[in-house]
């Protein structure tokens, strides 16, 4: 009982920081998980249910709001996305379940956490060219269908130094696709289900941390949750290589 009162004070903080910035369940869902001894197809089956729901309901929630804010999807991303990512997710999955048993996911998490967070301060200031945008995609789909941490990568790509109504936008919609289609094809080939599909109060910590995230949205610069999340993934990625 109590642990399940733990995971679900963990989702609220986690679906609170994705209402926020787009990402965070996955990204630091993740390790938290395989610290809590939790293998990855188990984190994939728990994570990425929630992480659609999330998406899903905050971008309608931001769609709601549009009347407001002029938001636009890059259309020419979004076929890039369909046609580089998504293959890409399935090669992914696929080598998951080939060398699961041979991979250290303590290791191969932090290690992309890690090397996203350089990327994103290498990167900050410079030009994503068509190329880089074919192999961010590509990077985003294998990545994220082996570990469940391309969301950092992902950000990196989607993100906006100028407008953060933009930003989240873009990230919610590309976030929510790369989530769903990576839910389909786990389906497909691992046939495992959420272990909370029978558990109705798991939609308690979702809405309360959509409430909520939605509410500090408008009062706190999304920078600042950007630096948390960095933070925090960062944070777990040192516990995983030292467990």
């Amino acid at each position: 009982m109590y642990e399940n009162l733990f995971i679900y004070f963990i989702i609220f903080i986690l679906v609170t920081i994705q209402s926020i910035v787009g990402v965070g369940i996955l990204l630091i869902g993740t390790p938290i998980l395989l610290l809590l001894q939790f293998n990855i197809i188990e984190i994939l089956s728990i994570l990425l249910p929630i992480s659609i729901t999330t998406s899903l309901l905050n971008f309608f929630f931001i769609r709601l709001k549009q009347n407001k804010i002029k938001l636009t999807i890059d259309k020419d991303l979004k076929k890039k996305f369909i046609f580089i990512c998504v293959p890409s997710i399935f090669f992914g999955l696929m080598i998951l379940k080939s060398f699961e048993a041979l991979i250290n996911f303590n290791y191969l998490v932090s290690f992309v956490i890690i090397i996203s967070i350089f990327l994103a301060s290498f990167f900050k200031k410079k030009i994503i060219t068509h190329k880089l945008k074919i192999i961010f995609l590509i990077l985003v789909g294998l990545i994220h269908g082996i570990t469940n941490s391309g969301g950092s990568l992902l950000s990196l790509l989607l993100s906006s130094a100028n407008e953060k109504n933009y930003s989240r936008y873009n990230i919610t919609f590309f976030y929510l696709f790369l989530a769903l289609f990576q839910y389909i094809i786990f389906l497909i080939i691992f046939n495992k289900y959420d272990v909370f599909s029978n558990n109705f109060q798991i939609i308690i910590p979702i809405f309360a941390g959509l409430f909520l995230g939605n509410i500090l949205f408008k009062f706190f610069d999304d920078k600042f949750f950007i630096i948390l999340i960095k933070f925090l993934a960062l944070l777990a990625s040192i516990f995983l290589l030292i467990n």
